[in-house]
């Protein structure tokens, strides 16, 4: 390849930033032989992208009925600068010669940007792209994609703070065929209905199995679910939803006829916020999955439950202090927040399509151990990352001008430091039981969603 180039973001190495922050940071591009071109210009954008196929049935003029294969797509550009640093947009034709050129680009992110994400059907992108426009043939195009997140602060919202709790039954038909009909009984309560990737969802769970039938294990599931938007031509609004296994806990078993007690955590792993906006064509939201698991061969299926659960970006005052529902909260203060977050790349592995950049989240010590900072891009709360006028630049590198307007140069870009990799990411009672003679169950939960693609191990 005759030319190549490196993105360098100030201060910034693994290129973190917070919707409404400065991004500035510089390109250097190498030419190995002379290039005839017209203009080079850095563009800083940001866009929301989905696009899936599905197979529809058709009605044809002969009355005929035929499948065909239909794409379903949208686009929404969030921002965009474009930015000439070499010559001039649809100018006179310039020889680059052979050598290394230094261009500075620098742009502010809107405030209500949205978090980065890639997933099966779609994708949240921010990227710079350094383009060399050709007069004859065609153009040169160098891209890199950088974090952005939109701030999540779980303290916005009083209802976070409150317990997740339920009680819910389930009869099987096996027992009932020798005369039983006693049913399996959970109750489940957790200490928050919100919290951020490194802090441990404790939860107290009671499996009263007054059943017949054998509970093969006790699973606890964090699922993330992804509502993706297309608009095609002009029609109706589509919809596909997608839902994926993203944290998992195996509790134990518990026998016919027994009651067993489990007080357990689920740690959530670096993953996607919740979205906040209900227009974005990419929605993101959690399901924290209770499952009592049965043989199939007894019939009724599986005593499962659903909570509605929120991934943030900042975590609930108070919150380092947990040590499970029931116990006595502590009061938010400085010294009861967890510390600054690292920076770890997403747990997922899906991708759109041709896209591999796997976005970095904010991920809390909950485990005592301290976070780190400046290399990176993790800095002390409450601000997740650090501005631009807080950072100290270093030593300034030779910096190439444009040749056709000096005086529009830009300030000489900053050597930054080199990236830092980010380190690598129950207690079983059984008791006895007899159900209390007022005893009535709870209304049943929401419809649980579709199970599709989840496997039992």
């Amino acid at each position: 390849m005759s030319s190549k180039v490196n993105f360098v973001f100030d201060s910034n190495p693994l290129g973190l930033y917070q919707a409404g922050q400065l991004i500035s940071g510089t390109a250097e591009l190498i030419t190995e032989r002379p290039k005839t071109i017209r203009s080079i210009f850095i563009t800083i954008n940001g866009y929301g992208e989905t696009r899936w196929q599905e197979s529809e049935e058709r009605v044809g003029e002969d009355g005929k009925t035929t499948k065909s294969l239909v794409t379903h797509t949208t686009t929404e550009v969030y921002y965009s600068t474009d930015q000439p640093v070499y010559g001039q947009a649809g100018g006179s034709q310039l020889e680059l010669p052979t050598g290394k050129y230094v261009f500075p680009f620098r742009a502010t992110i809107p405030p209500n940007a949205p978090t980065s994400f890639n997933g099966a059907h779609g994708q949240i992108k921010h990227e710079v792209t350094l383009t060399i426009d050709r007069a004859v043939r065609y153009n040169n195009t160098f891209k890199q994609c950088f974090t952005v997140i939109l701030p999540h602060d779980l303290n916005r919202r009083l209802e976070y703070k409150e317990p997740l709790q339920r009680l819910e039954s389930k009869s099987f038909w096996w027992g009932s065929i020798f005369g039983a009909h006693k049913p399996m009984i959970m109750d489940v309560s957790t200490s928050y209905s919100a919290y951020v990737p490194g802090q441990k969802i404790h939860f107290h769970l009671v499996l009263d199995n007054q059943s017949d039938v054998q509970c093969m294990d006790v699973k606890v599931r964090l699922i993330k679910n992804v509502s993706y938007r297309a608009n095609s031509s002009g029609a109706k609004e589509q919809l596909k939803v997608t839902e994926s296994r993203v944290a998992d806990k195996h509790c134990g078993e518990v026998l016919k006829h027994n009651k067993a007690k489990f007080d357990e955590f689920l740690t959530v792993p670096p993953t996607t916020p919740s979205t906040q906006s209900e227009k974005d064509p990419i929605r993101v939201s959690y399901t924290l999955r209770f499952i009592a698991k049965t043989f199939k061969l007894h019939g009724g299926g599986d005593l499962v439950m659903d909570f509605p659960i929120t991934i943030g970006t900042v975590p609930l005052l108070g919150s380092a202090d947990d040590k499970g529902p029931g116990a006595e909260k502590s009061q938010p203060s400085g010294a009861s927040h967890p510390g600054s977050p690292n920076f770890q790349e997403d747990v997922s592995d899906e991708q759109f399509e041709s896209n591999t950049f796997k976005p970095r989240y904010p991920v809390y010590p909950f485990d005592g151990k301290p976070g780190t900072n400046g290399s990176n891009g993790a800095a002390n709360f409450p601000s997740l990352y650090p501005k631009a006028e807080e950072a100290h630049p270093a030593t300034p590198v030779k910096f190439t001008p444009n040749p056709v307007s000096p005086a529009a140069q830009k300030s000489p870009p900053y050597t930054t430091n080199t990236p830092v990799a980010s380190p690598p990411g129950g207690n079983f009672e059984v008791l006895g039981f007899s159900i209390p003679p007022d005893y009535k169950p709870t209304p049943s939960a929401p419809a649980a969603s579709s199970t599709g693609g989840i496997g039992w191990k």
